[in-house]
């Protein structure tokens, strides 16, 4: 199974977001995130064998945090150079709280030898760049400083990614609460 592990967005955040990916999904080359899927995601595991999901499973439950607000304001791009490839929605207030707990989820995993694709940078992916959008970059520039809400982070999510033709279809496999959450 396709495994990793996030943080979902909530459904106030999904409204806010809606005419933002309306928007994009009106450019030609790219695919826009579908709202359900919207997410920062903390780890990628990859393809995992299921005999593994308990001992995943009870490492993450060890994982503590405190609930946290974050907001998201802002769009940016990845790679930062080049063509972009990936449009996202920045993580403004509460980025350092989200990157100590990726580092926690990391580090009770790295023990069960999972290893980062890549570093962790708090944001939410909206859409994925499939071909050269000369107008992307004003769009980038319009919504630079746009203001997408709050929510309050209280669980993180191991999570299956069920790959389609159509998109993505991900599955929750356990959800983990912070301390009171």
């Amino acid at each position: 199974m396709r495994l990793f592990v996030a943080v979902d967005m909530d459904e106030k955040i999904r409204e806010n977001l809606s005419p933002l990916l309306d928007q994009l999904s009106k450019l030609r080359g790219l695919k826009t995130v579908e709202r359900e899927n919207l997410h920062t995601t903390l780890m990628f595991l990859g393809e995992v064998q299921e005999a593994k999901l308990k001992d995943i499973q009870i490492a993450l439950s060890k994982v503590e945090f405190e609930p946290f607000k974050i907001t998201l304001k802002g769009m940016g791009r990845f790679p930062n150079r080049g063509d972009p490839r990936v449009l996202w929605v920045a993580i403004e207030e509460g980025k350092d709280e989200m990157t100590r707990l990726a580092d926690n989820v990391y580090s009770t995993l790295k023990k069960l030898g999972f290893d980062r694709d890549k570093s962790f940078e708090a944001h939410v992916t909206v859409a994925r760049v499939k071909n050269r959008i000369p107008e992307l970059y004003r769009f980038l520039e319009d919504f630079k400083n746009a203001s997408f809400g709050e929510m309050l982070v209280k669980e993180f999510r191991l999570k299956q990614s069920i790959l389609k033709p159509s998109g993505p279809v991900y599955k929750d496999v356990y959800v983990f609460g912070g301390k009171d959450g």
